[in-house]
C-alpha cells in the first residue's frame, strides 16, 4: 500500500493518460472509420473466444481458426495506420511511467522505482540530510595528504556497508569522532542518503537542536521531536548541545538506551575524544557508546579538509 496522497497521484496520472489517449482514438475513429470497425472486431474476437472454447470439442482447432482471425485483422489496421502515418502509440495511454502504467506497482507486484523514488523525495525531505551528500560525490581531489585519504576511504567503506542493512560487524550504532573538518558530518549525511534509498526511514539532528527542541517542548508541556519511529537517528556535534543539569545527559541516556533495547540504529558523530566524553557526560553514556556489540567506532584523523 502506498500513502494515500501519493497513490492519489498515481490515480490522477492514470487517469489522465487513458482520458487522452480516448480522445486520441476517437478522433483517430472520426477520421477513419474503418479503424474504428477493425478494432470493435478485435474485441469481439477475443471476447467470444472464452465462450467458444468452453463449449469447443477441438479447442486448438478453435485458438487456430482465432489466431488466424486476429492475425489478418491486425495486419490490415497496421496497413491502415501506416498508410496514414500513424504511429499506433499514440492511440495509447502515454503513462508517465510506462514500467508501472502510473500505478506504482510492476506486473510482478513489486513496488515500481518511480514508486521509490516518490517515498525516498518524502523520507528525504523531512530527514535533515544534506542534498550534496552520497558516496559517490566522495572527492579525493580535497586531500592533500596521502595517508589521509586512505584512512578517509576506509571509513567511507564501513559507513556504506553500515548504511546498507543499518549494521556493522552486529552492531547498530556508529560513532564518528574527529577534530572539525574530517568529513563527519559528510559521512553521516552520506549514510542517511543510503538509507533512505534503501527505504529506511531516516531523521538527523544536530546535538544542539535536539536537546533545544527537548527543552523548548518541555516549557510549553508538549511532545519534543519524534524520534522512537526512526529507523535511523542521526546525531550531529555531539557536544555542543547546552549541558542543562538533569536534562541534557538524561535525555541523551534514555534515547540512545531505548533505540539500543530497540533494536533501532543510531549514528552519532563528535568532535570529543573518548576520555573528553567520559569527562562531559559520565560512565553511563560512555558505556553505551564504547560496547563493541552496540556501536562500531571510527576515528577520522588528519588535516582539516576546508582549508
Amino acid at each position: 500500500m502506498l500513502p494515500e496522497d501519493i497513490q492519489k497521484q498515481y490515480d490522477i496520472s492514470r487517469k489522465r493518460a487513458i482520458d487522452e489517449a480516448e480522445k486520441r482514438k476517437e478522433m483517430a475513429y472520426r477520421a477513419w472509420p474503418r479503424l474504428k470497425e477493425i478494432d470493435g472486431e478485435i474485441r469481439d474476437i477475443s471476447f467470444k473466444l472464452g465462450i467458444e472454447l468452453v463449449n469447443a470439442k477441438d479447442r486448438d482447432a478453435v485458438r487456430h481458426r482465432t489466431a488466424e482471425k486476429l492475425e489478418l485483422l491486425t495486419r490490415e489496421r497496421n496497413e491502415l495506420l501506416k498508410q496514414n502515418k500513424l504511429d499506433g502509440s499514440c492511440l495509447k495511454p502515454r503513462y508517465n511511467c510506462p514500467k508501472c502504467g502510473d500505478t506504482g506497482f510492476l506486473p510482478n507486484g513489486g513496488l515500481c522505482p518511480c514508486a521509490r523514488m516518490k517515498l525516498a523525495g518524502r523520507r528525504y525531505a523531512s530527514s535533515g540530510i544534506s542534498e550534496n551528500a552520497g558516496f559517490d560525490r566522495f572527492d579525493s581531489s580535497i586531500f592533500k595528504d596521502a595517508e589521509q585519504l586512505k584512512r578517509t576511504q576506509k571509513a567511507a567503506r564501513i559507513c556504506r556497508e553500515y548504511a546498507q542493512s543499518l549494521e556493522y560487524n552486529g552492531a547498530h550504532g556508529l560513532l564518528l569522532m574527529g577534530e572539525t573538518g574530517l568529513g563527519k558530518t559528510f559521512l553521516i549525511d552520506c549514510i542517511g542518503r543510503e538509507a533512505i534509498e534503501r527505504g529506511f526511514g531516516v531523521k538527523k539532528y544536530t546535538a544542539y537542536n535536539l536537546i533545544d527542541a527537548t527543552l523548548r517542548a518541555l516549557r510549553a508541556r508538549t511532545a519534543g521531536p519524534e524520534l522512537a519511529e526512526a529507523d535511523l537517528l542521526m546525531i550531529d556535534d555531539l557536544g555542543t548541545e547546552p549541558m542543562v543539569p538533569g536534562i541534557t545527559i538524561e535525555t541523551l541516556f534514555a534515547l540512545i538506551n531505548e533505540r539500543q533495547f530497540s533494536g533501532k540504529a543510531t549514528v552519532i558523530a563528535t568532535n570529543l575524544t573518548k576520555n573528553d566524553i567520559y569527562e562531559q557526560y559520565g560512565e553511563r553514556i560512555i558505556s553505551r557508546l564504547f560496547a563493541s556489540r552496540e556501536f562500531a567506532a571510527i576515528t577520522l584523523k588528519g588535516n582539516d579538509l576546508r582549508v
